[in-house]
């Protein structure tokens, strides 16, 4: 059985290596037939795809050019906004130094009178004004806090209404230059 397995396997391995290069053979006939198809379809493909390129082109600079014009929009639409949010700002500044005012002036009179007794009655009271000046400081502290503390509620709904609009534009504006 053995020369028998032998012969038959020599045969097919021949028959094998045979077909093989059958094969490679008629693969090779096959890539020269359909490569000036293949050159033919490159060549179209490369073609149609420098017209379309062409046709673009147009295209994408008027993209250009309206994100530029977008662009100089929303800085129109946004300068009003900015010079409103800064001058409401201002406006409220202003009305803290008003209601401020009284009590800084209150104060500045406090500490000249002060000052003045110290003058007149000499250091060894000293010790016992600046005691006084730091309760006069604490209690005009107390009337303060509420005030300042009122201001920042007022303004903190604009300040993040007006942070967010920004932000927002902002993330608009880079996605559309981009």
């Amino acid at each position: 059985m053995a020369p028998y397995y032998k012969e038959v396997r020599e045969m097919w391995l021949k028959d094998t290596e045979s077909l093989r290069a059958e094969l490679t053979k008629d693969l090779e006939e096959v890539k020269e037939k359909i490569k000036p198809f293949l050159d033919q379809f490159s060549a179209k493909w490369t073609e149609d795809l420098e017209q379309y390129r062409q046709r673009l082109a147009p295209l994408a600079q008027e993209l250009k050019e309206l994100s530029k014009q977008k662009v100089e929009l929303l800085q129109q639409k946004l300068t009003p906004v900015a010079e409103e949010a800064r001058d409401r700002l201002r406006g409220h500044v202003e009305e803290l130094r008003k209601n401020v005012a009284p009590f800084s002036d209150e104060l500045r009179q406090k500490l000249s009178q002060k000052l003045e007794e110290i003058r007149e009655k000499g250091i060894p009271q000293a010790a016992e004004y600046q005691a006084k000046v730091g309760e006069q400081l604490s209690s005009l502290r107390e009337k303060m806090t509420p005030l300042v503390q009122d201001f920042k509620e007022r303004l903190t709904p604009y300040t993040e209404s007006l942070k967010a609009r920004f932000l927002s534009l902002l993330e608009e504006l880079q996605k559309t230059v981009a």
